[in-house]
């Protein structure tokens, strides 16, 4: 398995992606530490878009709105309008976390940065964040982050736990410029790695504005990151892509 570290550096998100998934194909479908930085978290292509939902629902994988909503459910953001708001619409009893959450899955990225439950209370993560940018006097470059996983049982089990690790808010004051570093221990790019890197973008358009900050970008950092399907229509796919 080839160890890199590999760099991948584009303007947009689906860029990355297929530039990264290409990576892997020519690295027989498994490599480590993978860094892909995107510089535009804004920029968007229905086309590809479209293709690739065409491409999960014919291989029968989540569609990436689904995993989007994992990391960052936009339109409900669109739909309250606020952080606070969206906040209680999210993780109210009878909510919308309570209604996607599947049983025995250990929960979801939005729910632990927005309600991660400790010992001794729950923390609304991103809350925080946003509060502590809007209110102090002098802003920090590197002073704000997201913990996902919990001491334990989840950094220690191989399957079923958070792949996404950690999130670092990334503030560029001579550009006015808020971006996001985020750590995966796995990465699957068969299913999950193009709405990962959607949802976090979103993520990070969300926090600029929230924060009066213009959108930065966006660097993943992946341990691990491997195909988990078919591989041969993984590559009529890469082949059809621009």
């Amino acid at each position: 398995m080839p160890e890199g570290p590999f760099l991948i550096n584009e303007e947009s998100f689906q860029q990355a992606w297929i530039a990264a998934a290409k990576k892997l194909e020519v690295s027989q479908w498994e490599i480590k530490n993978l860094m892909v930085t995107i510089q535009d978290s804004t920029l968007f292509s229905k086309a590809l878009h479209q293709k690739f939902t065409k491409f999960a629902e014919d291989n029968d994988i989540l569609n990436p709105k689904a995993v989007v909503y994992t990391i960052f459910p936009h339109k409900l953001y669109q739909t309250y309008g606020d952080a606070e708001r969206l906040f209680v619409a999210y993780n109210r009893p009878r909510g919308f976390y309570e209604r996607i959450k599947r049983p025995h899955e250990w929960g979801t990225y939005f729910r632990r940065m927005t309600h991660y439950e400790n010992t001794s209370n729950v923390e609304n993560q991103l809350f925080n964040v946003i509060n502590a940018i809007n209110t102090r006097e002098r802003i920090s470059s590197s002073a704000y982050t997201v913990v996902i996983q919990k001491p334990g049982g989840e950094t220690i089990r191989p399957l079923g736990g958070p792949c996404l690790n950690y999130l670092a808010i990334q503030l560029d004051r001579s550009k006015n410029k808020l971006g996001i570093l985020a750590v995966y221990r796995n990465h699957d790019f068969f299913v999950r790695a193009y709405g990962n890197y959607w949802g976090l973008c979103n993520l990070i358009n969300f926090m600029a504005k929230e924060t009066n900050f213009s959108s930065g970008p966006l660097t993943c950092v992946s341990s691990h990151v491997y195909l988990n399907g078919n591989k041969r229509n993984f590559k009529r796919l890469l082949d059809s892509l621009p």
